[in-house]
């Protein structure tokens, strides 16, 4: 991979308005760079973290009143297995592909970048919920967790793997990488007494997808938005880490063996610094010396400064789409001001 981002700046997926077009013209003002089709979690449950990814799937059902979807495990499912199985294995993408009514905002940055890129546009950056984050979830019809259902989760692994590849497909056209981020905000609970994955299958999981994206010549990365224990994407395939650098940038300093060797095969961090939580401090000059501190930090601990310069991007801590649209406006006016700071350093 030789993308090297230098502190460019992008945004997680979700934003607070409810008309796509408008959440276009933000992403495209503030992020023009790397580029994110703007998911809008607050137009219905169809754009909710499963739902939006659910179409497709064998046995889904769905009540948007009562905001309840789940796959009905009853019966013989060997019929719609062998119907799904079918489609994945020809690569039939259009399968998988996310609707109009569960995605307008990817239709609508895709129509807008026909008309013209943005200025200056090194990526664009689509997403995807994570295994981990959709097997727990959704549900069977009894209230189990699908990932714990072998013949049903690894449905949703390929599932979850085309609709990434799709996405890729449709966004190849303008001759530029594409990034695909899984969102992963179930990882915080690893290592629970709730969470009955092992490490060794967490990235077996994640590696499925992760293929997926490779073989169509994208970038993968993973987004978790709180603490984790964050040698589990190191020792991945994946090739961009998002943390929350706000929240949790001290923590990084623990896993600076597993960074480093990440850093050296190409991989990239994406410092989750700018907060989304409601009260966090949002002075830009605190923001780059929190950065700066942990980066003199880590230099210390044998990380190639250069290295890390080259392959570091700027995010929000976290999606935005719970916010209001002025705290929004807020965070994506501080990404972008704290972007330009620590590529001029760079240079």
């Amino acid at each position: 991979m030789n993308f090297k981002p230098r502190w460019l700046a992008t945004g997680i997926g979700s934003l607070p308005v409810l008309d796509p077009e408008e959440a276009v013209s933000l992403v495209l003002e503030y992020l023009p760079e790397i580029p994110i089709w703007p998911q809008l979690p607050q137009r219905g449950p169809v754009e909710g973290m499963v739902w939006q990814y659910s179409e497709g799937m064998p046995r889904i059902r769905a009540d948007v009143k009562s905001n309840k979807i789940w796959i009905d495990a009853t019966g013989d499912l060997t019929p719609d297995l062998e119907t799904f199985y079918e489609h994945f294995l020809t690569g039939n993408t259009e399968y998988f592909a996310l609707s109009r009514e569960f995605a307008p905002g990817y239709y609508a940055m895709l129509n807008r970048l026909k008309s013209a890129l943005p200025k200056g546009v090194a990526a664009l950056k689509g997403h995807i919920t994570g295994p981990i984050t959709f097997g727990m979830g959704m549900k069977d019809q009894q209230g189990g967790y699908v990932i714990y259902n072998p013949d049903l989760f690894d449905s949703v692994l390929k599932t979850l793997r085309m609709k990434a590849v799709w996405q890729i497909e449709g966004l190849s056209q303008f001759s530029l990488p594409v990034i695909i981020f899984m969102d992963e905000p179930a990882m915080t609970s690893y290592g629970s007494a709730y969470f009955n994955v092992s490490k060794e299958q967490v990235i077996e999981y994640w590696n499925e997808v992760i293929d997926g994206i490779k073989e169509k010549n994208g970038i993968s990365g993973i987004h978790c938005c709180g603490n984790m224990d964050w040698s589990l994407p190191f020792e991945s395939r994946i090739d961009i880490v998002n943390f929350d650098a706000y929240g949790y940038i001290e923590k990084l300093g623990m896993y600076h063996e597993e960074l480093k060797r990440f850093l050296e095969r190409g991989g990239i961090l994406a410092w989750g610094i700018v907060p989304t939580d409601r009260g966090g401090r949002m002075e830009v000059e605190f923001l780059v010396n929190r950065l700066e501190v942990a980066i003199t930090d880590l230099v210390a601990k044998g990380i190639d400064k250069k290295i890390l310069f080259d392959q570091s991007m700027v995010t929000p801590s976290c999606g935005m789409g719970s916010l209001t649209e002025e705290e929004a406006l807020e965070i994506l006016k501080t990404t972008k001001e704290v972007s330009r700071i620590m590529r001029s350093k760079s240079c």
